[in-house]
């Protein structure tokens, strides 16, 4: 069992890098397979978009069951400095422990995607800042991410994420 006190700064960071998207996406590469068209690489990256869209605002709302409905079936996140959440239960515990101690802001930047068949990948980082519910305290955050989306019943779902720390831009501070 993850003691997720133990690891509350990694959990911090990684909750506050997807806590409020608010996407950057003009420098997005949307490579697809060969012989993929553009309006249908187009139209994945659209549908990337509004999936993290919807996450965006089910952080916010604390809505843990909403949440996990945007993950594949059996999703890992990897946390800087934390063991791998694996499986459904696991992630769900994490976004649980979150939700009760962290009030969440942030902005994701874009940097690159690809899709390959059913799967794609999108490259971000993240500045923002979380307080602690407990005592109050704020501090800032900043995150290099890899997303890994998949496919599953027709559907773009969340399937792999890891992050690690990086010092926010200067523009953020």
């Amino acid at each position: 069992m993850i003691k997720f006190d133990r690891y509350l700064p990694v959990i911090l960071a990684l909750i506050v890098s997807l806590a409020t998207f608010a996407a950057d996406t003009s420098g997005v590469d949307n490579n697809s397979q060969p012989g993929t068209s553009a309006e249908k690489s187009g139209n994945t990256r659209k549908q990337l978009e509004e999936l993290l869209n919807t996450y965006q605002g089910l952080l916010t709302n604390k809505n843990v069951d909403a949440i996990l409905e945007l993950y594949s079936a059996v999703p890992v996140f990897m946390p800087e400095y934390a063991p791998p959440a694996v499986g459904r239960e696991a992630v769900r515990k994490a976004y649980e422990w979150v939700f009760a101690n962290l009030n969440l802001e942030g902005k994701f930047i874009f940097h690159e995607a690809e899709v390959i068949g059913d799967q794609a990948w999108v490259r971000t980082n993240s500045t923002g800042r979380f307080t602690v519910i407990a005592t109050g305290a704020k501090a800032d955050v900043a995150n290099s991410e890899f997303f890994l989306f998949k496919r599953e019943n027709g559907a773009w779902k969340i399937h792999r994420y890891i992050f690690t720390a990086s010092a926010p831009p200067p523009q953020a501070k």
